[in-house]
């Protein structure tokens, strides 16, 4: 039986209105977040952005090799809220230069702007990549962009760099390496497009993140002295010691390390699981590119694998693998059943969004409790990401019916 002429454009314009819904919802979460929370510290919480706006106050007084010495953070975080929880800082002293801009204005608008900024640059790249997929892409992604739109964290910043690269590499454009390169804030994202200009031998691309990479490191050199690079490497050393003592939320992150060791796994079993998945990763995109897959499925494939290398990597870092997503949404919507598209779905769900189901599950009860439950929380986000990839390749690997 032939549907009714009208059905598709009445789904057509369905899919809009959901996609400006989500939009407008994921605004209004920044708005009201901003709202809550107008200054540091505001009811004994702190929230992701909070780090990056003491760390600003610290680069303004002179102090912002303090920010990596998590003695320092965890003093200032612990007389501004209370209690022992803290943020420490990892971040490379290229992201040092752009919390300067932080605490030109209060807390609140700070916020607001730089989510909501880095949000509409996240969802312009998202749009041009996912074209007419758009609002399947977004209700996908709308746990992880949630968790980030609450916490002000950067990741609509390196998604949205991540889309770009893929954009303009697509329209075969040596700008991408500019891109690639600002990815310095958080190299560790960009693992699978480098792997992937290299493969392809995109030697502008990467002569242009190799310039983005030095300038700004000189640059860092520059405004906060040497000492920067020695506290950096100092303060990654003592988060590398952390991850495998449980001080972390790992139940919110999605790598192997975090899945493995959540189970029971000792900390060393799950960094080499980790090592060996990541360098598997890497493999693939340069397997994808050397033997002549389709430009955009080989360009997701860097992206799903550069969520695959760290151990450190976040629910709300998901929007990087929206960028894949986003890439190969018709070629999937062309190959899988509806009962395929819900698992899809449920598994990115659970993916960006298993940290944000435990909190609201914990919402309410004391701290120590939250951090205890917290601790015996096992990573279901990082088991369901890995199905995700699964079952996708499974799907991409049959030719497409018309539907």
């Amino acid at each position: 039986m032939q549907p009714p002429p009208s059905s598709p454009p009445l789904r057509q314009r369905a899919a809009r209105i959901l996609a400006g819904l989500l939009i407008a919802f994921f605004f209004w979460a920044i708005w009201q977040s901003a709202l809550l929370l107008p200054a540091v510290g505001t009811d004994n919480v702190l929230v992701d952005f909070d780090a990056f706006y003491i760390t600003g106050q610290l680069a303004w007084e002179g102090r912002a090799a303090e920010a990596h010495d998590t003695a320092v953070m965890a003093a200032i975080q612990h007389d501004l809220v209370g209690h022992q929880g803290f943020m420490p800082w990892t971040y490379p002293p290229q992201f040092d230069l752009l919390t300067f801009a932080f605490p030109l204005a209060p807390r609140g608008i700070a916020y607001g702007l730089f989510t909501a900024l880095t949000l509409a640059f996240y969802l312009w790249a998202l749009a041009r990549l996912a074209g007419v997929q758009l609002p399947a892409v977004l209700l996908a992604l709308a746990p992880p962009i949630y968790v980030s739109a609450t916490i002000g964290q950067n990741s609509f910043l390196t998604g949205g760099l991540m889309a770009l690269f893929c954009l303009l590499t697509l329209r075969g454009r040596g700008a991408a390496g500019w891109a690639l390169g600002v990815l310095v804030i958080k190299p560790h994202l960009g693992v699978g497009l480098g792997v992937h200009a290299l493969a392809s031998r995109r030697w502008g691309v990467l002569v242009r993140a190799v310039a983005v990479a030095g300038v700004s490191s000189a640059l860092a050199t520059l405004v906060f002295g040497p000492g920067i690079w020695r506290a950096f490497l100092d303060g990654v050393d003592q988060a590398g010691a952390a991850l495998g003592t449980e001080f972390y939320p790992l139940f919110r992150m999605t790598s192997v390390y975090a899945a493995m060791h959540t189970v029971g796994a000792p900390p060393s079993v799950a960094l080499a699981l980790q090592l060996v998945l990541a360098a598997l990763a890497c493999i693939a995109v340069a397997f994808a590119v050397l033997r002549g897959a389709p430009s955009r499925q080989a360009l997701a494939v860097a992206c799903f694998a550069s969520a695959l290398v760290s151990p450190y990597l976040y629910d709300y870092d998901m929007t990087i693998a929206g960028a894949g997503l986003a890439l190969i949404a018709a070629d999937l919507r062309a190959r899988a059943s509806t009962v395929e598209q819900i698992l899809l779905l449920a598994l990115i769900w659970v993916a960006g969004g298993w940290g944000m189901i435990h909190a609201l599950a914990s919402a309410g009860l004391p701290w120590e409790e939250r951090a205890a439950n917290a601790r015996a929380t096992v990573s279901f986000g990082a088991f369901a990401y890995l199905l995700l990839l699964a079952l996708a390749w499974r799907i991409l690997r049959r030719p497409a019916t018309v539907r």
